[in-house]
């Protein structure tokens, strides 16, 4: 085994050497431009296999971590080997890299690439066999199991995220829900501190004695008390019924998810005809509906006109009314005037049986008579007149005679 690893050893040391000759010689072919552009694709491709190997290296631990536990000797057997190659092959180089600076192209963990041939030569593989770690050419993978490896990756990234994305969802709304919980706390303590400082520091001090008496704090811890309790009393009501509707929901969860353990294609077949039957009736009840819109708008119509024309019955109708109550109220007034008038009638009929019998006993006098009779009157008149005189003359005499005599007894 000693034997075989020294010769492996001895090739691997010439084909490193040979090599990097060849790839010194290239170099000196090419110009500064060319250059340039190589050592970018090269970094382009170190960066591409560094992904291949990050992925290749998940798949591994994803599938048999078991793989991976010989690696990192085999690395650093590769890098000891690759360190005494170079030192084999030290003196050349120096003599052709005097313009160049070969550590960042020649590195123990990375492939080495002819300017040449854009293509580069995979990484000697390794595997521990028996303890003794031994190199050899391991299998190819194409480009289609490199897609396969890429995207089983992504997937398991894009669920690992979309898991990580749900998680903090619910982090987040239980901590938007505890922040929430506390706002609503943080104000009923503030509400609380304002109430106890308005009813009992300020209301309840008692400037006569400079105190608060302890009948205010009493009361208004009973008070407070008895809210309390109300308030326990409908949180504990509305707790039962959340907790009463997520254990609903929870047996509802639960029996979905029994179903959908138990169902079959075959139920899937027979929901989907039961759905197409389901569509089919649908369809025949939205025709029956377009239908019943089509009667019902000509209903609407008959019924508009019907109702304008009772809007207009309406309105003769209480202008009927309205009629009626004007007449009765004008019967009313003149039931009222008839009533007087007939009193007046009766009364006029009375003066007018009065004056007729009057008329009927009246007898018209003589002229002769008349006129005596009128002058007896104006004599009685002018009699009368100076009669009134004479009593105003008596009564100033009175008047003056009592005046003097006021006079005299005053005296």
């Amino acid at each position: 085994m000693s034997q075989s690893h020294s010769q492996a050893h001895r090739s691997s040391i010439s084909q490193h050497s040979h090599s990097v000759s060849q790839f010194i010689n290239e170099v000196e072919e090419l110009s500064d431009a060319e250059l340039i552009k190589q050592v970018n694709n090269l970094k382009q491709q170190i960066k591409i296999l560094y992904l291949e190997n990050e992925i290749l290296e998940r798949t591994i631990i994803r599938l048999d971590p078991s793989l991976l536990h010989g690696l990192q000797q085999a690395l650093e057997y590769a890098t000891k080997l690759q360190s005494t190659s170079s030192l084999n092959v030290g003196s050349f180089v120096k003599s052709q890299t005097s313009k160049f600076n070969m550590d960042s192209l020649i590195s123990p963990s990375r492939m080495l690439t002819s300017p040449s041939r854009v293509s580069t030569k995979r990484v000697e593989s390794s595997a521990k066999v028996s303890g003794t770690v031994i190199f050899g050419t391991g299998p190819r993978i194409n480009v289609l199991e490199r897609s396969e490896l890429v995207s089983t990756e992504m997937e398991i990234l894009i669920s690992n995220l979309e898991k990580a994305r749900s998680k903090a969802a619910k982090k987040h709304a239980l901590l938007k829900a505890q922040l929430e919980e506390i706002g609503v706390r943080v104000a009923e303590v503030e509400k609380a501190v304002e109430m106890f400082n308005q009813v009992v520091l300020v209301e309840g001090w008692d400037k006569i004695a400079q105190r608060i008496p302890a009948e205010i704090w009493i009361r208004y811890m009973a008070e407070w008390m008895k809210i309390t309790d109300s308030q326990i009393g409908k949180l504990r009501l509305r707790t039962s019924t959340l907790n009463t509707q997520y254990s609903k929901l929870k047996g509802q969860i639960k029996v979905k998810a029994e179903l959908s353990e138990s169902l079959r294609p075959v139920d899937f077949e027979k929901l989907k005809i039961e759905n197409n039957e389901c569509l089919e009736i649908i369809d025949r009840k939205f025709q029956q509906l377009g239908e019943l819109k089509k009667m019902t708008g000509d209903a609407n119509l008959n019924l508009t006109v019907h109702k304008k024309a009772m809007m207009e019955q309406n309105a003769y109708l209480a202008d009927i009314f309205e009629t009626i109550k004007t007449k009765q109220k004008q019967t009313v007034e003149l039931d009222k005037e008839r009533a007087v008038i007939e009193r007046q009638a009766d009364s006029l009929e009375q003066q007018l049986a009065v004056v007729q019998k009057s008329r009927e006993a009246y007898i018209a006098p003589d002229v002769l008579e008349y006129t005596r009779a009128r002058a007896t009157a104006a004599d009685l008149r002018r009699s009368v007149a100076l009669l009134e005189n004479s009593v105003r003359v008596q009564q100033n005499a009175l008047a003056a005679l009592n005046n003097k005599l006021g006079i005299i007894i005053i005296n």
